[in-house]
């Protein structure tokens, strides 16, 4: 007696780990769909640590940051997306706010720089508080 071996179609094997797969690339396509240009914006800013570390270490040496918030800790990439992103002229200036926090609160830090060539030239650097009260706390410019 000679046996037939039926084999299956490489779609029939292979379905169980590709149309995880599919389903994945599908929703990452939907994510960059939807957000448009976002995730770009956000990634360029986290790409350039000297913009938000140098305007937050201007913050540390604040008497009034430290007399309300305590000592500053380092930023993380998740007090970024918690803030915003705005570029303007031909993103040559950018308004970035990010979330920080110190060992007795929390607080947005609001940054308005320019770039010259590769460096950023700060125009204007605030620290907003809301609890206990709202206070907005000028780091640097008018």
């Amino acid at each position: 007696m000679s046996e037939q071996t039926h084999k299956k179609g490489r779609g029939k094997r292979n379905w169980k780990w590709a149309l995880p797969i599919f389903i994945i690339l599908l929703l990452i396509l939907a994510f960059f769909s939807i957000t448009g240009n976002a995730t770009f914006r956000y990634g360029s800013v986290y790409l350039q640590p000297a913009l938000i570390n140098n305007a937050l270490q201007k913050a540390k040496e604040n008497d009034l940051v430290i007399k309300k918030l305590g000592e500053l800790r380092p930023h993380d990439f998740f007090r970024l997306l918690e803030g915003e992103v705005e570029y303007l002229d031909d993103d040559k200036t950018i308004a970035v706010t990010v979330g920080i926090i110190g060992t007795k609160g929390r607080a947005k830090l609001d940054i308005l720089a320019n770039k010259k060539g590769n460096h950023w030239e700060y125009q204007k650097i605030t620290v907003r508080i809301k609890k206990p009260k709202k206070e907005t706390i000028l780091i640097l410019g008018k």
